[in-house]
């Protein structure tokens, strides 16, 4: 008998009774037990232990004000709304492993858990070819089953290592990279995490399932602080560290679901939760460890930015971080994740420059989002190439501005021009007029430093396209800028025609 197998067989005497049988790798998808009413739904409990309404009362202690955990319940549902598929894990022989995780979410009437026959393996962290085929991989597996989120991993004698994966590009938090490391005994803090992670890294696609999403992740964002903020000692540095990484995602997703309000309570929680992640980094652990919880800070960073009415020490500490991500992460081992820090502390570094006008800070920003360059490219990542070139556009179209450089600006002209080569109005409507909007607006500031009109006509016409674009999508904010955006073209024009000169204060209306 191997370790793990004496561990699983010592875990199933203690549990007697109550340990889950192996399931059957062709069985059907898995029926959830006792419909949860409204009332009971804290976030998902059908009837909760003793212990679980101890945390429920801690929680609804440590709420935001306004957000009272059980507050606004999810609503009940007569059907499921998501399928997640849990793969057979490395080193479970015998599937008893994949079934305690399927029993652990028995009481969650949203989610339909359904167990998947095959396992996947990450054999090396710094294999980018390997990473991107396992991606692939596991995206294509997810889709084919008609699922909404993969939870896979392995075994290994101090107890699970799990990630979750979609059917979509993995840019987001719970990439390749985060790993949920859990204690092959399950209590109810680690039952928590688990929840809260799956809810934060799921898939939603319908407007029921958002709003589901919404309403259900806050509240189990407050039990699974518990294990975060408190580690059982008898964790391993690694799992600590990697359960707290996780509630810093699950703490972001929780502040894209809060009011505007309470949004700073879970930045702060997500931040605070990093930074303990980070104090439990041994040296002898790789470099790369480091590297993306200074990504996870940034991330978390910049967006409190957005939200702050100072942004200014917020967007410099966000700065600092994506500075220090791209100095651990390398373009050999992680072109991925090194490239997108790049391009994060791009626009970071061009989001403080709006707020200082520092144009020091435009030069770095170009630097990094050119070096991001390096690894997307037109033909191979045509989506992220364009991405990465708006950003170049929008950047250099300010700094043009800012030289008063009609040189530069035409740098900016040409760049919109290759990046509508990719998006389309009818395949990518908001990302061409998100374009559109930004080359009407280098074609505006070109004529206005380079004194004549002739582009003014067609800047018009270009903003006037994405105006309509973000009217028919419903994309407010976006549509206020290109409005004001016209209307600076309208007056300069009219300034022109009567042979004089206004300078208005255009830069605020770029983005």
């Amino acid at each position: 008998m191997s370790e793990i197998d004496d561990l699983k067989a010592k875990l199933a005497e203690r549990l007697g009774q109550n340990a889950p049988a192996p399931i059957n790798k062709g069985s059907e998808l898995v029926p959830v037990v006792t419909p949860v009413k409204d009332a009971d739904l804290k976030p998902g409990y059908a009837t909760p232990s003793v212990l679980a309404r101890l945390m429920q009362a801690f929680a609804a202690l440590m709420a935001p004000k306004g957000a009272k955990f059980g507050a606004k319940p999810p609503p009940q549902l007569e059907q499921t709304l998501f399928k997640v598929l849990v793969a057979n894990l490395e080193s479970d022989t015998d599937g008893s492993a994949q079934a305690n995780l399927i029993q652990t979410f028995s009481n969650h009437s949203a989610l339909k858990l359904q167990p998947y026959p095959k396992s996947f393996s990450l054999a090396s962290q710094d294999d980018p070819v390997a990473a991107s085929a396992l991606q692939n991989t596991l995206r294509h597996a997810v889709a084919a089953e008609g699922g909404h989120l993969m939870i896979w991993g392995s075994l290994n004698p101090d107890g699970y290592r799990l990630r979750f994966s979609t059917a979509q590009a993995d840019d987001g938090a719970f990439g390749l990279k985060t790993r949920l490391e859990l204690p092959l005994a399950f209590t109810d803090p680690a039952s928590n995490i688990l929840y809260a992670a799956t809810l934060a890294a799921m898939e939603a696609v319908t407007e029921p399932q958002k709003s589901w999403i919404r309403q259900a992740l806050p509240p189990a964002a407050l039990l699974a602080e518990e294990l975060a903020s408190r580690p059982s000692v008898q964790m391993s540095m690694a799992q600590q560290r990697s359960v707290q990484i996780v509630f810093g995602h699950v703490a972001l997703a929780a502040a894209d679901c809060a009011s505007e309000r309470d949004a700073p309570e879970w930045f702060e929680r997500a931040v605070t939760s990093y930074r303990q992640a980070q104090k439990r980094v041994d040296r002898a652990d790789p470099v790369w460890e480091n590297g993306l919880i200074h990504r996870h800070l940034g991330t978390a960073l910049t967006a409190r930015a957005d939200k702050s009415p100072d942004p200014i020490p917020v967007l410099k500490e966000a700065v600092g971080e994506w500075r220090q991500a791209v100095e651990s992460l390398t373009r050999a081992s992680m072109p991925q994740e090194w490239a997108q820090s790049q391009i994060r502390l791009g626009n970071a570094l061009y989001k403080l420059d709006l707020v200082t006008g520092d144009s020091e800070l435009l030069r770095e920003a170009l630097q990094a989002l050119q070096c991001a360059l390096q690894v997307y490219s037109r033909t191979e990542t045509p989506q992220k190439w364009a991405d990465a070139m708006h950003d170049l556009a929008q950047v250099l179209q300010i700094y043009g501005d800012q030289l008063k450089s009609p040189e530069v600006l035409k740098k900016a002209i040409d760049t919109c021009d290759s990046i509508l080569q990719v998006f389309s109005k009818e395949r990518t409507p908001l990302s061409w007029a998100k374009t559109k909007n930004t080359l009407g607006s280098a074609l505006f500031l070109f004529d206005r430093h380079k004194g004549g009109n002739e582009h003014l006509d067609e800047a018009e016409a270009a903003i006037q396209d994405a105006l309509e674009i973000f009217r028919a999508h419903g994309a407010r904010g976006p549509a206020k800028v290109a409005e004001r955006n016209l209307a600076h073209i309208h007056r300069l024009k009219g300034q022109r025609k009567n042979h004089t000169i206004i300078d208005p204060d255009w830069s605020n209306d770029l983005t």
